[in-house]
């Protein structure tokens, strides 16, 4: 049986990334509202519970996603996320440790 507070937290992260979604260029309202909402909201009245819950369920998500990923098209997790950590270092116009170990090959 599935643990509720792990669904719970899922679907915040459901929803928070879906309010994202809706404006991923645009203003954060409500993105910022939707998170507020699952904070102020969450069943415990714990601020922080319900904070780590989100990140935990943020987490899950993305990781689901990463599976997915591999699953639909061979890429591991690793090397999604160091594409990632590329392209946000390039784009932020820093050198990063991966380019280095990348190009020196496997260990």
């Amino acid at each position: 049986m599935p643990d509720p507070r792990r669904t719970h937290s899922v679907e915040g992260a459901v929803e928070l990334m879906t309010a994202w979604l809706a404006t991923p260029d645009g203003p954060p309202d409500l993105l910022l509202q939707t998170l507020e909402r699952r904070i102020e909201e969450h069943p415990s009245g714990d601020r922080l519970v319900a904070a780590v819950e989100l990140v935990m369920g943020m987490t899950r998500l993305c990781g689901s996603l990463l599976v997915l990923r591999e699953m639909e098209d061979g890429v591991t997790g690793d090397q999604t996320i160091r594409d990632l950590a590329l392209g946000i270092a390039e784009a932020e116009g820093f050198e990063s440790d991966f380019t280095d170990r990348d190009q020196a090959g496997p260990r």
